[in-house]
């Protein structure tokens, strides 16, 4: 009886081993495997990198490359010599990370910082809800909404001022404790972006004055303070989608859409025969632990790597076989889709989606995008062809990009042109989807000259 409950806890230890292993590779970005790989070939004497690929054995992990590696699919990888400009390129990320290191934290609070940080988009802003944080922490580390919140601050405390905020009114607010101004001026311009952001946005500095109880002249000086502040925090550094390494490639072969693994990503593994061999001749009880060991190790690096590829290029392609028109028609013709869908078409869970999707990145003859982007809830359209609200997005930044700076659109125009082009939409919607887009509203853009263009759109 002790013996089978010993076993038994072996096995369901073993098990959530190989399973938190799994998950916590399946949603590591393929930069950052790439040095998790790395490490382990130094640390793991059973590892070792296959140098040439096309002898490579099958209990290597390329057999899920999607189909065979033609000459035409190597010379495609025309595309990938990104190690030159990641060198010369300091993301916004990079710069949060490099100060992290300096700050002490540890454990989980460090963990929660490190996913936060990367979720920061190259603007500076926030990407994920709290709750996609918990969810890419998920399997790691169990954090609580408070313990998130709480973590998001000390990151937004890293700086550049206004960095990792949520919307461009905490961005704003963040951002006047780093000013050399008077205080009480700073004091009025927290309160007006606190209390009438709205009235901000419409220039309306005389209810401002009734609201605030504050002089016309100290309105004024405040609102100068805000429009010294930067709407784009995280501007000052490169685009990550300057050294993005694509974990897909995506191609259209005789009229159908083609998803493989970029094969150039990541170092290939194998187990090293030699050192395989050593286990059975070592005399030294010690030493055949230690290879035992490695060798458990090993294994389930390759086998976690192999289940990861597996996942992501199924989920993959399951998202190009609904959004080929996407991929051959462009942004507007982003199809509704949400991760549900595609978990429930490949019976897996939700969560095992996201992670999937989430900072993974496929290369197609139009550009590069983030999975988790290729993804957006339907909006209704009255002549029988629903849109994405990502569709209805990009219309929207359009609309802004192509107005008049000196008399910009306000949201009633932006939605009354949507439902003229068909699509049932409020305008609350439609200021929620500007809201998101960072772009300000109408009198804020046209004062504070804070103009959106459809390339600063994710």
């Amino acid at each position: 009886m002790r013996q089978r409950t010993e076993l038994r806890q072996r096995h369901k230890h073993e098990f959530n081993a190989r399973f938190n292993a799994a998950i916590e590779i399946l949603q590591m970005p393929v930069t950052e495997l790439a040095n998790e790989i790395r490490d382990v070939l130094e640390s793991n004497p059973l590892l070792e990198e296959v140098e040439n690929y096309e002898s490579a054995p099958a209990d290597s992990y390329d057999q899920y490359s999607g189909g065979s590696i033609t000459s035409s699919d190597r010379d495609a990888d025309w595309l990938f010599d990104y190690a030159a400009e990641t060198a010369q390129t300091q993301t916004v990320q990079d710069h949060l990370l490099q100060q992290l290191s300096m700050t002490g934290l540890a454990g989980k609070t460090r963990a929660i910082a490190k996913v936060i940080i990367q979720s920061v988009d190259d603007r500076g802003y926030l990407s994920e809800s709290i709750e996609d944080i918990q969810q890419l922490l998920a399997g790691n580390w169990r954090a609580s909404t408070a313990e998130i919140e709480q973590t998001l601050v000390i990151v937004q405390q890293l700086g550049p001022p206004g960095i990792a905020a949520r919307s461009l009114n905490e961005s704003l607010l963040n951002q006047l404790g780093a000013r050399d101004a008077p205080a009480t001026v700073v004091a009025n311009a927290r309160t007006i972006l606190r209390e009438c952001f709205e009235l901000l946005a419409k220039a309306r500095v005389d209810k401002i004055v009734a609201e605030t109880s504050l002089s016309q002249a100290a309105v004024l000086q405040a609102i100068e303070l805000i429009k010294s502040l930067n709407p784009s925090p995280g501007n000052q550094f490169g685009k990550a989608a300057e050294v993005i390494m694509p974990d897909l490639i995506a191609r259209k072969v005789n009229q159908r859409w083609q998803v493989r693994l970029n094969s150039q990503a990541l170092p290939k593994l194998r187990i090293s025969n030699y050192y395989r061999g050593m286990i059975d001749n070592t005399k030294d009880d010690s030493g055949q632990t230690y290879l035992k060991k490695s060798l458990t190790g090993a294994n389930l690096f390759i086998d976690s790597i192999n289940r990861r590829h597996d996942t992501v290029l199924r989920v993959a392609r399951e998202i190009v076989r609904h959004q080929h028109r996407f991929l051959d028609d462009g942004e507007l013709h982003l199809q509704p889709l949400k991760i549900a869908d595609i978990a429930e078409s490949l019976e897996l869970h939700e969560s095992t989606v996201s992670r999937a999707c989430a900072r993974k990145y496929i290369m197609t003859p139009t550009g590069t995008y983030e999975l988790k982007s290729l993804f957006s809830v339907r909006i209704p359209n009255r002549f029988g062809h629903d849109e994405s609200a990502q569709a209805i997005k990009q219309k929207i930044a359009r609309l802004v990009d192509e107005e008049d700076m000196n008399a910009p659109l306000s949201d009633h125009e932006i939605t009354e042109r949507l439902r003229n082009a068909g699509a049932k939409i409020a305008r609350r919607t439609v200021a929620k989807y500007r809201a998101q887009l960072y772009i300000p509203a109408r009198n804020l853009r046209r004062s504070l000259n804070i103009h959106q263009t459809q390339g600063e759109v994710m």
